[in-house]
């Protein structure tokens, strides 16, 4: 990996962590008792996620109170409140999202909630369609649960509120602004139905992690559980350096392109990418805004202070980089220096990737599995 930034202190732990590295080798191959990885997996899946999952509920059904409420009455003023309303429902998914596990994934669910990337254009070109037809099964959020995952979820509804084109419609309420609001409202309440789906179908997934052994049907040990977590965590990473950084920053700066990040017509792409890593250092710390506790997920298994130090000062520099860019690509690439501080973050990311794969792998026996995103 070639990196083009070298701040004074990350690079000072990042020789830290090399050190410990080689010096760690045989702790690192040592055994890890598998009931080690059992509080782990309870302290993650119960006591941490649950409440997030019901957190996304509570606020994807405030998101389609509100769209009922602004439908029968359109203003300016109250799409700003119906737009506030998504943006609070979106930063908990984008926590959520890297989790990439069990009913999140289960039957496409996270590609319902959210379809993205959308290589081809898929949603856009259905959109267009749909506007020409008007069907009313699209606002019906049964009949539109059953209709492609493209129409469903956040894209569609972003497009649906922040798409200046459709703005002016659902403010004017014309016949294209009716339709509009009526379909917005179906995926909103989609959205709740698939939200609380997570609900009740994650205690189930969460103790049969937590069972994990030789009488499970699904885990046979609790470290193939927590394999999970690991993934989750470095995947997470992946995605974000390959995907959200990836496709808009392209082969070279004449390349780039901010209409391929996520949720750029919300101006949130940015926005989005620092959720994700609130969600993805939940998986390493174990405390996730004010629910669990630090020091109770994947870094329990690391038993060097200098180590774990070493992470999160690092996880902390990128943290405190990307607070001080604006919340989308849009308007990072409009500086002068934008796409080589674009450049920049994802070299940091890279390098997250890199303390992950050594540190957090190789110390707690997790890495080195196989890797959903590189097609083995």
């Amino acid at each position: 990996m070639s990196l083009k930034f070298c701040w004074r202190t990350t690079c000072l732990l990042a020789t830290a962590t090399a050190l410990l590295i080689s010096t760690n080798t045989q702790q690192a191959r040592a055994d890890i008792p598998d009931e080690n990885y059992r509080p782990i997996l309870e302290h993650l899946l119960g006591t941490v996620m649950a409440p997030k999952l019901d957190a996304l509920n509570g606020a994807t059904s405030n998101l389609a109170d509100g769209l009922k409420g602004f439908c029968s009455d359109p203003d300016a003023d109250g799409l700003v409140d119906v737009r506030d309303d998504f943006h609070t429902a979106m930063d908990i998914w984008q926590e959520i999202q890297p989790w990439r596990m069990g009913p999140l994934v289960a039957n496409g669910r996270d590609q319902h909630i959210e379809y993205w990337p959308d290589k081809h254009g898929t949603a856009a070109r259905q959109l267009r369609k749909l506007m020409f037809n008007k069907p009313a099964a699209f606002t019906d959020p049964k009949q539109l649960s059953e209709a492609s995952a493209a129409l469903q979820g956040f894209p569609a509804l972003e497009e649906v509120l922040f798409d200046d084109k459709h703005s002016d419609q659902l403010i004017a309420a014309d016949a294209d602004g009716v339709f509009l609001c009526q379909y917005g409202s179906a995926i909103a309440t989609n959205l709740v139905t698939l939200t609380g789906e997570l609900q009740d179908e994650w205690p189930t997934f969460a103790d049969a992690m937590r069972t994990a052994g030789p009488d499970s049907m699904d885990y046979a040990t609790a470290k193939f559980a927590a394999t999970d977590l690991y993934r989750a965590l470095h995947e997470g990473l992946l995605i974000i350096s390959a995907q959200k950084l990836g496709r808009p920053l392209g082969d070279a700066p004449k390349d780039a392109s901010a209409s391929r990040g996520e949720s750029e017509t919300s101006k949130r792409s940015l926005r989005n990418i620092a959720h994700n890593l609130i969600g993805l250092f939940a998986v390493y710390d174990g405390k996730w805004g004010n629910v669990g506790q630090q020091g109770t997920g994947l870094s329990a298994l690391i038993d060097s202070s200098l180590l774990d130090r070493s992470f999160r000062l690092n996880w902390q520099t990128v943290e405190d980089q990307l607070a001080e860019l604006p919340p989308s690509i849009t308007e990072l690439l409009k500086q002068p220096d934008g796409y080589q501080k674009l450049v920049d973050l994802a070299g940091q990311i890279d390098f997250l990737t890199l303390l992950v794969e050594n540190d957090v792998g190789g110390t707690t026996n997790l890495g080195g599995g196989f890797n959903a995103l590189d097609g083995d």
